[in-house]
């Protein structure tokens, strides 16, 4: 049995497509929700942990990252976010399903499916980086959380993962999916002082290797 992928926001109003900028100015920030999306999460066990890095970078055919950092594109990416610990993620199709994966590391880690425990949302536009500091406390000037950067934080009380996918820049956020209309609606408070607009479809930015 297959069970349907629905969005977390699927019933929000403002994913219809709208757009909030005051006065005359044109909206400083594009918000999106990234789906369908494939995640996994791999744990290595602790005396394994190097095998399954590269037997992990081999099967994606990517390089494996350093910590807090992805490797890959808006396609297919894999991101550390602790010692032997990552995430795995991309469009359905361009990664191996979890039970692929399991088999390949041969159990040497866990494989698990965090596709629809999760929801993804991408913020791109200069007022970004603005938007977010009003809820996370990470330093998110380029020169401290350049493109390419992924780490595990906070978004106020909720944790979130959080990439920096190009230099836009876009930035990508993965909550919990019953916090996602909590987090969505707070980024819409918080950008409307620079105006926003919300996007049906995400954007395909480009990551570096």
């Amino acid at each position: 049995m297959v069970i349907e992928r629905r969005s977390a926001l699927a019933a929000h109003p403002m994913m219809a497509g709208a757009a909030a900028a005051p006065g005359d100015q044109a909206p400083q920030l594009q918000m999106s929700e990234r789906r369908p999306l494939a995640l996994l999460q791999v744990l290595a066990f602790v005396s394994e942990a190097d095998q399954v890095g590269a037997d992990l970078a081999a099967a994606l055919a990517l390089p494996l990252p350093a910590g807090n950092r992805l490797s890959g594109d808006s396609r297919k990416s894999v991101r550390s976010v602790a010692p032997g610990v990552w995430l795995v993620a991309g469009d359905l199709g361009a990664l191996p399903d979890a039970a692929t994966l399991r088999a390949t590391l041969a159990a040497r880690a866990s494989v698990v499916d965090l596709g629809q425990a999760r929801c993804a949302l991408q913020l791109r536009g200069a007022a970004a980086a603005r938007t977010l500091a009003k809820f996370c406390g990470l330093d998110l000037d380029p020169s401290a959380f350049p493109t390419g950067s992924a780490t595990n934080t906070r978004f106020g009380h909720v944790g979130m993962h959080l990439a920096r996918i190009d230099d836009a820049p876009t930035f990508e956020l993965l909550v919990f999916r019953g916090y996602a209309e909590f987090v969505f609606d707070a980024l819409c408070e918080g950008a409307a002082e620079f105006g926003f607009r919300v996007e049906t479809s995400s954007p395909s930015p480009g990551v570096p290797a």
